[in-house]
């Protein structure tokens, strides 16, 4: 399985992975967990009362034909408004489960090992980040 971006930092999962804090197996079932609980915008929308499942398959039929953000397809065709979008974007957000968190939520690791995990990835991140801006 292939977790990093080519030009950045190594993703979280990758360092987990390196320190042998996770499996691929964990790594597989965390990120099942998060398509499985993270809503995307249509259905937060459509949750919300905000569009209707016929108005959230035309946007996604449009955002199909040109590439389009859904949320602000769906303001350009008039289903909601600007700031409904907002409200949205912000439901979205808050109800995110990050990687860390399906970690702990499926029993790969728990709160106080994802703790020390994120410490030390955002130390060893913080450090990567100065090298490369001193080359720059």
């Amino acid at each position: 399985m292939k977790i990093e971006r080519k030009g950045s930092f190594k993703l979280f999962g990758r360092f987990l992975l390196e320190r042998g804090m996770i499996t691929e197996e964990h790594v597989y079932f965390a990120r099942a967990y998060q398509r499985k609980h993270n809503k995307k915008i249509g259905e937060i929308a459509t949750d919300m009362g905000l569009m209707t499942p016929d108005e959230a398959e035309m946007v996604l039929i449009e955002q199909e034909d040109t590439g389009g953000l859904l949320g602000e397809i769906a303001v350009r065709l008039g289903i909601f408004t600007e700031a409904e979008l907002a409200r949205v974007v912000t439901e979205q957000q808050d109800r995110h489960i990050f990687f860390g968190e399906a970690l702990v939520r499926t029993g790969a690791l728990n709160n106080a090992q994802l703790i020390e995990a994120l410490k030390a990835y955002n130390t060893e991140k913080i450090k990567y980040l100065q090298k490369h801006m001193e080359e720059d």
